[in-house]
């Protein structure tokens, strides 16, 4: 069995905690795995126009094509992304618009597979980590772990950070409070987020080797589905 990471981080990989933290997470699956980072790639949201409906595969021509064989060859995934104004960032929310692909006619490419979502935020790393949860859902693919972790504003590299009223680190740590390497928040000190990750690692290799039933986890997810559908009829 093979686990998918992808880093929705847009940041490289020397500044993103996403991509760190996730491979944190894969190490401790104990199988083998493949992490992409969506960092330079040209990704478009799902533009419905249907044409992916006789064949489950997406006919727009971008960064997310060479990407698909991947995605559905993977027995799970290990999914990180980031807190863009206080939801999924860009490029990770469309490249999980792109899995509409997946669902036409009934088809089960995605149905009963594994996740383990990770969400990082200046402040508030639960919107991107429950978005994710959510395109889960939709394609009935069961998360068993999510992990938090704080990441860094872009205002510790933007020159302006300490100063600039409207900007994370200056709300947060108030006027006077300097910049350094020390201070930029990294997911690689942050003991409690490791710490996480091992676990949820762990948490996913162990259900793949010990019995997993693929089935038995989509009828599992359909019926939570159910329970969505139900919900929004009578909302």
């Amino acid at each position: 069995m093979k686990i998918l990471g992808i880093s929705g981080s847009p940041r490289t990989e020397k500044r993103s905690g996403t991509i760190k933290l996730l491979k944190h997470v894969l190490e401790h699956t104990g199988m083998d795995y493949e992490l992409i980072s969506l960092h330079g790639k040209r990704i478009n949201g799902c533009i419905g126009c249907m044409a992916c409906a006789d064949d489950n595969i997406c006919k727009v021509k971008d960064d997310f094509a060479p990407l698909r064989d991947k995605v559905v060859e993977a027995d799970a995934y290990v999914l990180g992304g980031v807190n863009y104004f206080s939801t999924l960032n860009a490029v990770m929310h469309a490249f999980l618009e792109r899995w509409y692909q997946f669902r036409h006619r009934e088809a089960d490419i995605m149905w009963g597979k594994l996740a383990v979502t990770v969400g990082l935020g200046g402040a508030m790393p639960q919107p991107p980590a429950e978005m994710m949860n959510a395109f889960c859902t939709y394609n009935l693919i069961k998360v068993v772990d999510t992990v938090h972790a704080t990441g860094a504003f872009g205002c510790c590299y933007c020159s302006y950070g300490e100063t600039c009223k409207v900007g994370g680190h200056y709300a947060i740590h108030g006027p006077g409070v300097p910049i350094t390497a020390d201070s930029i928040p990294d997911v690689m000190k942050d003991q409690c987020a490791l710490e996480a990750g091992a676990k949820a690692g762990k948490v996913l290799g162990d259900v793949l080797r010990n019995g997993y039933d693929r089935m038995k986890v989509t009828r599992e997810m359909q019926a939570e589905m159910s329970k969505l559908v139900e919900s929004l009829r009578n909302a």
